[in-house]
């Protein structure tokens, strides 16, 4: 019976430590931030796509918040011409980074507004449409990404 016991202690031991090694659900979670420059616009946009949402994304919505940065620019950031933005509780995957802006006579009254319209209405930086030009891994926290309209 004491080895049984001992056993079982020493079983249930080597379980708790092998949770408390292993990533608890939820917790690979990471920012991704940078600054974005432009000459105009009262609003920019900054997205962060999986491969999947990216298909076809001119003619679907922005992607849902916190996988888009929504920034009504300050007249410090209109005279600067930059503004950071930075997404917070990004799950470890692949993304791609893309930025749109707009101008004033287009701002929505409602944040909710510009979640609905297809991503063709927004003014967006020229790119090559493609993947791999604007795909990047989050495995970690990432910093530095500079995007110029």
């Amino acid at each position: 019976m004491k080895v049984r016991s001992r056993l079982v202690g020493w079983i249930s031991t080597l379980i708790v430590i092998m949770a408390m090694g292993a990533p608890a659900h939820g917790e690979e979670k990471y920012s991704v931030s940078g600054i974005v420059s432009f000459s105009e616009g009262e609003v920019v946009f900054v997205s962060l796509y999986t491969q999947d949402r990216f298909n076809d994304f001119k003619n679907r919505s922005l992607p849902p918040e916190p996988y888009t940065q929504v920034i009504e620019l300050s007249a410090e950031q209109r005279k600067a011409g930059k503004a950071e933005f930075l997404f917070k509780g990004i799950p470890r995957g692949t993304y791609g980074v893309v930025a749109f802006r707009e101008t004033r006579k287009n701002m929505k009254k409602d944040r909710s507004q510009y979640f609905k319209d297809p991503v063709s209405s927004y003014k967006m930086i020229s790119f090559s449409g493609n993947w791999n030009d604007i795909k990047l891994e989050v495995n970690k926290d990432v910093r530095g990404i500079e995007i110029r309209f």
